[in-house]
């Protein structure tokens, strides 16, 4: 089941809200992801620790493997487990050097780490995704908390996508074998982009 309008229509207007009052202030939702670093450093965590939200189960970190690829950087998106080192990845969120959301992609399994999970299991974690934090990285947690409710039926769709672009491999390869091949990184991407999700509420 979808989410609904009224939670949809939130999570618009905070994704609109917190990149523009970070424009006011002269700076852009990709700078305010460094938490405050000098420089921007390829593969290093931002920040350092991750932000983890406890209470939820949650946790993000911003980095970059650039490669040609033509963004600043990501976020990548992680749901805990009840039990140590049970934790899966969700998906990452590429920025421009502006600081504006361009794509949601799925990766393999040593990416990231974790446990792998169908997308039907990861439906539940979509759905109840929220992270929270204090000081210098709130709005950005915050900002995030509303992409995902904002496009939870696409991040759906992309994980349903990644199980059946993989599912062929597993039956020809292994599944251990798949999830650990280094020539496999980003699986799948779908757009992030926030006007045509404006436009479909209306504001």
């Amino acid at each position: 089941m979808p989410l609904g309008a009224d939670t949809r229509l939130a999570s618009a207007q905070t994704a609109l809200a917190v990149p523009l009052r970070y424009a006011q202030a002269g700076t852009s939702l990709a700078h305010a992801a460094l938490a405050g670093a000098r420089h921007f450093e390829e593969l290093r965590h931002y920040p350092g620790n991750d932000v983890v939200d406890v209470e939820t189960g949650t946790r993000f970190y911003y980095h970059a493997h650039r490669h040609g690829v033509p963004e600043h950087g990501h976020f990548h998106l992680f749901v805990h487990g009840p039990k140590a080192g049970d934790f899966m990845h969700l998906a990452a969120l590429s920025l421009d050097h502006h600081g504006q959301p361009m794509r949601w992609f799925s990766t393999n399994r040593w990416v990231t780490a974790g446990c792998w999970r169908p997308a039907g299991e990861m439906r539940a974690a979509l759905r109840r995704f929220e992270v929270r934090t204090h000081g210098r990285l709130a709005p950005v947690a915050n900002w995030l908390t509303a992409m995902v409710r904002l496009f939870n039926a696409e991040l759906a769709d992309l994980l349903r996508e990644r199980d059946a672009l993989m599912a062929p491999r597993f039956q020809r390869d292994g599944r251990e074998v798949v999830l650990e091949d280094r020539r496999l990184d980003v699986l799948n991407e779908r757009p992030a982009l926030l006007a045509p999700q404006i436009r479909q509420l209306g504001l």
